[in-house]
């Protein structure tokens, strides 16, 4: 049993190209969300966010790029634990398919591990059959949604309710257009089936976002393309955009947390 203590905790281990994992904790339960770094990372994140590293009771995988999954034979053998992924990501990963223990989900069908019941649900992404996720237990929830090249109505929909959420903010537009990177990478990047941008999520928290999730964890972030504080500022206009048009003072107010490739983000406890 996982000792007692907060009801529900979050931290994103690592975020964007290099590498992909967020850690969730309830009273009886742990897993990761996606593991793209390799043991000695992982075990170095979790120790530097002061998090347990004894055991694990699964792991999820959003979609098939490596940054994602790299660390998933390593870690499945380490822990013995299940990874969970739909039939589309296990198809698309050749190293998904030679794990013994694999559990299958359909997305929007929701499905428990431990006292954690997840729902999976779809994103814009290119590659076969992304998701996002949506964890509910004790009537706390929150969600993982990052690798999405638009904000669509119906993941919108799933952010709604959410004590917490792991949203992607990838790249300033204009860093973007301005950059290095070829006019091909820089199409698919800024496309729907790309990455979310800056402006983009401030949209959403403008006009999409129903103000009950106290903590956004800004996820994906580009080195090339973006800046922590750019992505910062361009998420509270977002957010205080929306507090004018609704009227509405936040007396326990949003918090935004970046995250980083090399080091873990804060450990939020609920």
């Amino acid at each position: 049993m996982v000792q007692s203590g907060p009801l529900m905790r979050v931290c994103v281990l690592g975020s964007g190209s290099s590498g992909n994992c967020t850690y969730i904790e309830t009273s009886r339960t742990r897993l990761l969300v996606d593991a793209g770094f390799g043991p000695r990372s992982l075990s170095r994140r979790l120790n530097q966010a002061g998090l347990p590293t004894d055991r694990f009771d699964a792991l999820l995988v959003t979609h098939g790029h490596i940054d994602h999954y790299g660390g998933a034979a390593s870690f499945v053998k380490r822990y013995r634990v299940p990874v969970f992924s739909n039939r589309g990501t296990r198809h698309e990963v050749a190293a998904l398919q030679d794990l013994d223990r694999w559990e299958a989900f359909q997305n929007g069908v929701p499905f428990t591990i431990g006292d954690l019941t997840v729902e999976a649900f779809s994103v814009s992404h290119d590659c076969a059959d992304p998701v996002g996720f949506r964890f509910t237990e004790n009537g706390f929830c929150g969600a993982v949604v990052t690798d999405l090249g638009e904000m669509t109505p119906s993941v919108e929909q799933k952010l709604r309710g959410c004590d917490w959420m792991v949203v992607e903010s990838n790249h300033d537009e204009e860093m973007l257009r301005l950059g290095a990177y070829p006019f091909r990478l820089k199409q698919r990047l800024s496309s729907p089936m790309g990455h979310l941008s800056n402006r983009a999520l401030a949209r959403f928290l403008r006009d999409g976002f129903d103000g009950r999730a106290r903590h956004i964890f800004l996820a994906h972030l580009s080195r090339n393309n973006n800046h922590p504080d750019i992505a910062l500022e361009t998420a509270r206009q977002g957010l205080i955009s929306r507090t004018r048009q609704s009227f509405h003072d936040l007396w326990d107010p949003v918090r935004l947390h970046l995250t980083d490739q090399v080091k873990p983000s804060i450990v939020v406890n609920l």
